[in-house]
């Protein structure tokens, strides 16, 4: 009797099968290939033929343990360890092609995957049991969450969220036999099967292709879709470009990828060699930090190289993966609603849109037209404080010009309107107070006033807007666990945000719809922020005005 096995099932991208070809025959020896014909049923065909090729990565050297040293501190024999061996068995029919993985050849199979093609059948299945799921939080702190459920049978997430992997039981019917009621699904599908014959993997993805073809979405599951025009691919890769040049940008370095329906833990469970034109550098972990001493050391401009730079990712001391820096970085663009993963872009889908929209929708939202932002105010302001102030010592040798302009950096944008609610509207003035909170320096607050902390910030783009989320959510936390000495009662948490657009958002329910904003990353942050204040025990609430350039 034939025991239980798992197979791991990846669908090609219909684009990427060259190149995975090509692939293979650069870093894997083509052992056989069979050939199997099936009748179908399901589909209009009579006859489907199946060309198996099976492909292997046998290593043929020993290398060191990475742990000889503590044989040498106590005088034993080194260890040596052959590295894993890696097995792919590439399916083909007609113009379609799946894989199945062995060993860490994920690794490669991975990029050339059609990343919609496993959550497709996802949709489509009952669930009897949800056993762990990983989610990503785009714009969040937490970036990824796993969670592990007991006696659990909801897909649950939140808005903000999308989900990367599913471990669940699913129901089947009575008397089937293909496979068990354990799944896994990520980028690809992973079942446990009866019977591990070639033969039982074609009617496995003629099963599966059946249930994706001819069966209703059941759940609904937020997850990212594959950007496939090309015009659009790059205006998003100029765009990043850009943002690197202006050095406007944030680096954020996932801590967990999945790979098939693996979770690989960047930072534990390997290191990293760092190539760029002949130059290496080995790290252990990979940081906006160590990639500016890589690029000091060997002289390059950072932003000219970064997404360029190689990085090999080694697992139990071998190389498995070898990608671009690009392939590491997570980044959204606002303006086409688009998120790179793995060097990838992707599209929110609806489902992702729709909860995020009305998760936001709970928000307070403040408009009152006395506290916009008046241009020509704050230019009567400057030229009063000119007045009073030209004859400061600072100011002795300069210019009228340069006194000006420094009066004006002193009295940026911000810091007059938090000065203008204060002297105008009662307001107690904290912009620039700074506490010491372990080894950081936070800014608490901006202003405060009935028992409300405001975090302020003038902007037109998430770029700009984002530092206020950030600053408000650090605060709150840090005030919540008595980081902080001195701060009032407080029992609701503001952002104000101050627009800098020409037209005005729309009146919904009452109040500014900030589901208008065309800044998906800040909006996300929104999201996330307003959860933790509520988990916090406060009250979330944004102040909403604008830029006026004339009155």
């Amino acid at each position: 009797m034939l025991k239980l096995s798992q197979v791991n099932i990846y669908k090609i991208d219909d684009n990427k099968q060259q190149e995975l070809l090509k692939e293979l025959s650069k870093k894997f020896e083509m052992v056989s290939t069979k050939e199997i014909v099936k009748q179908v049923k399901q589909v209009n065909e009579n006859k489907l033929s199946f060309e198996f090729t099976l492909y292997l990565y046998k290593p043929n050297e020993e290398k060191d343990v990475s742990w000889n040293w503590i044989l040498n501190e106590f005088n034993q024999e080194i260890l040596k360890n052959t590295p894993n061996c890696r097995g792919i068995l590439l399916i083909e029919i007609e113009d379609r092609m799946y894989a199945v993985t062995f060993g860490f050849s994920y690794f490669v199979v991975d990029k050339f995957c059609n990343r919609n093609f496993a959550f497709k059948f996802a949709r489509k299945i009952e669930y009897d049991g949800v056993k762990t799921t990983v989610l990503t939080s785009p714009s969040s702190q937490k970036n990824k969450t796993i969670n592990t459920y007991l006696n659990y049978n909801n897909l649950e997430f939140d808005s903000g969220e999308s989900f990367s992997k599913i471990k669940a039981k699913v129901k089947i019917d009575e008397g089937f036999s293909l496979y068990n009621e354990s799944i896994e699904i990520g980028n690809s599908l992973k079942f446990s099967i009866t019977e591990p014959l070639l033969d039982k993997i074609a009617e496995l993805i003629i099963h599966i292709e059946n249930i994706i073809a001819n069966k209703k979405d059941i759940v609904k599951i937020p997850v990212f879709s594959k950007v496939v025009d090309e015009e659009l691919i790059k205006k998003l890769d100029t765009d990043l470009e850009n943002k690197i040049a202006e050095e406007d940008y944030p680096l954020n370095f996932s801590e967990v990828d999945i790979f098939g329906v693996n979770e690989i833990f960047n930072h534990n469970d390997g290191n990293f060699t760092l190539r760029y034109r002949g130059n290496e550098e080995e790290i252990d972990e990979l940081t906006k930090e160590q990639l500016k001493k890589f690029a000091e050391k060997y002289e390059y401009d950072l932003n000219t190289i970064l997404l360029d730079i190689k990085v090999v990712n080694y697992k139990e001391g071998n190389p498995v993966r070898t990608d671009t820096l690009k392939c590491y970085i997570e980044y959204t663009d606002d303006e086409e609603r688009c998120i790179l993963v793995k060097g990838e872009w992707y599209k929110y889908n609806d489902d992702y849109l729709s909860y995020l929209s009305a998760s936001l929708s709970e928000i307070p939202v403040e408009y009152s037209p006395e506290f916009n932002f008046i241009k020509l105010e704050h230019k009567k302001f400057l030229d009063e404080k000119y007045q009073k102030e030209k004859d400061y010592k600072c100011y002795k040798d300069l210019t009228e010009k340069q006194t000006r302009n420094k009066i004006a950096n002193n009295y940026y944008a911000e810091k007059y309107y938090n000065i203008m609610l204060s002297e105008k509207y009662g307001f107690k003035l904290y912009d620039r107070k700074t506490e010491k909170v372990g080894n950081d320096k936070i800014e608490l607050m901006d202003s405060y006033k009935d028992k409300t902390m405001f975090a302020v910030k003038i902007g037109k783009s998430s770029g700009k807007l984002c530092y206020v989320v950030d600053q408000s959510q650090q605060a709150v936390v840090s005030y919540k666990h008595n980081l902080v000495d001195h701060m009032p009662e407080i029992d609701k948490v503001a952002l104000w945000i101050i627009l800098d657009r020409k037209n005005k958002l729309n009146i919904k329910d009452g109040k500014p719809d900030i589901n208008e904003l065309d800044m998906l990353l800040l909006k996300n942050k929104i999201d996330y922020w307003k959860k933790e204040v509520r988990q916090l025990g406060f009250k979330p609430i944004i102040y909403l005005n604008y830029v006026i350039n004339d009155i």
